[in-house]
């Protein structure tokens, strides 16, 4: 079993080299992301068209911006760092999670299973600010988890999570009031109270309930009602997401078996069922031999993101219940006191971590040839180009399209005025950033490979 040094460094490290490398490929040009870029660089300005997730989505465009303002006009380059601000907004809160967490087993097991069960399964679009809601909301119960006092250090992390919750996605309209009153039980609980300290996790506080009512409000005020149904209804099909599943399976069996035998979490036992489906997880790009539906999907993650929410909100509580000087009796937390018990819950941890990176490999790679092919029928291709007549009509390039962004992609990768723009399927009739046949001037910002 990995030691709690050797879990935080290691989860540290992978999950910045996948930042790294996924913000090399482009990875946040995925879906909506085409249109970010699009905007950002039409606009030279950040693109902040939904006030309910202003702050994160601020927050994810400051590398780009920068490099707008110092003249960048690469649309490869500002694509890559748009990408990195995407990824690097949600790793650097689960960053701060391990480190809080490294000299905790069962809190360290249990943001590596966030990271691995959530993140890992959910975040190809990454430019869903959810991905960060989920990163801060596990980064403030794991900081309050190991607080020992209030301090001006805590109170000034917790403060800025709090005021970034404000406007950064729906999700905290349960997750706010339940990071509000961990924030109020943090102060009564601790002493001494240092008034710039409480003060300052009152403003967190405060600022997770503002995201509850801005959450709140957006829901029952959507901007649009459409795209408010169509979220509820996918919420329902969470299970087309084959990684998320595979990873969700073991997970829950492990949970369920720790509440109702506690004990077993020393042995072998529970963890014995839920290997088979991580080893499935590991092995699941495999399934592309077979040619089917049933394989690791990319566009497949959005699905799952509503109830994500859900198991996060779950973990938070039970890290309260987990910390809480009441609860010191219960019968679950006397069991991961023991060592033995510790360290097999921090490999498990380990392995679902481990078991989500064959499929996120597979899908980066398969992300950047379907990048590549597309930027060649762009570059090789003037005027109007019909999707059928291009290798991006058929798999795998196929599984990897998003029809209202097609020609947004294509007018991203074009090297000249020239180039081509790849229209969407006949007979798509829903709504398109821009007229193909009128795409607008991007000027100095061009694509070079």
């Amino acid at each position: 079993m990995p030691s709690t040094t050797l879990a935080y460094r290691a989860a540290i490290g992978l999950i910045w080299v996948l930042a790294l490398w996924h913000s090399w490929l482009c990875r946040g040009l995925f879906v909506d992301g085409s249109a970010f870029l699009l905007n950002i660089v039409r606009l030279e300005w950040f693109f902040d068209f939904y006030p309910p997730r202003l702050y994160a989505m601020i927050a994810a465009q400051v590398p780009i911006m920068t490099a707008i303002t110092l003249g960048v006009t690469d649309l490869h380059q500002l694509g890559r760092l748009l990408s990195l601000g995407l990824f690097a907004l949600p790793t650097f809160f689960y960053t701060l999670a391990l480190v809080r967490a490294r000299n905790e087993p069962v809190l360290l097991a249990l943001v590596i299973t966030a990271i691995g069960l959530v993140f890992m399964t959910t975040s190809f679009f990454i430019v869903g600010e959810y991905n960060t809601a989920y990163a801060l909301t596990i980064a403030v119960a794991v900081w309050y988890a190991t607080a020992r006092r209030l301090t001006l250090q805590d109170g000034l992390f917790v403060a800025f999570a709090g005021i970034l919750a404000i406007r950064t996605y729906e999700v905290f309209i349960y997750l706010g009031p339940l990071l509000a009153a961990m924030t109020l039980w943090q102060v009564w609980r601790l002493r001494p109270r240092p008034v710039l300290a409480v003060l300052l996790h009152l403003v967190a506080a405060a600022g997770f309930l503002a995201g509850m009512a801005v959450a709140a409000n957006s829901v029952i005020h959507p901007y649009s009602e459409e795209h408010l149904a169509e979220t509820y209804f996918t919420a329902l099909n969470f299970w087309q997401d084959l990684q998320f599943d595979l990873a969700f399976i073991p997970v829950a069996t492990v949970a369920i078996w720790a509440l109702v035998r506690p004990q077993d979490l020393a042995t072998i036992r529970p963890y014995r069922w839920a290997l088979g489906c991580l080893a499935l997880l590991a092995l699941s790009p495999l399934l592309v031999v077979a040619d089917t539906l049933v394989r690791p999907f990319a566009k497949s993650q959005y699905v799952a993101r509503t109830v994500s929410g859900v198991i996060i909100a779950t973990m938070v509580v039970f890290v309260w219940c987990y910390t809480a000087e009441r609860l010191r009796g219960w019968r679950l937390r006397i069991v991961l006191q023991g060592e033995a018990a510790r360290r097999r819950l921090l490999g498990f941890a380990c392995i679902v971590f481990l078991a989500a990176l064959p499929a996120d490999i597979f899908l980066s790679l398969s992300w950047d040839s379907f990048l590549k092919s597309f930027r060649h029928v762009v570059s090789s291709h003037s005027g109007i180009v019909a999707f059928e007549d291009t290798p991006l009509s058929r798999p795998p390039d196929l599984y990897m399209i998003e029809n209202w962004t097609i020609s947004t992609q294509s007018l991203i990768l074009r090297s000249k005025p020239g180039d081509g723009i790849v229209v969407p399927p006949r007979g798509f009739s829903d709504w398109v950033p821009f007229p193909p046949d009128e795409p607008p001037n991007l000027g100095r910002f061009v694509w070079r490979d």
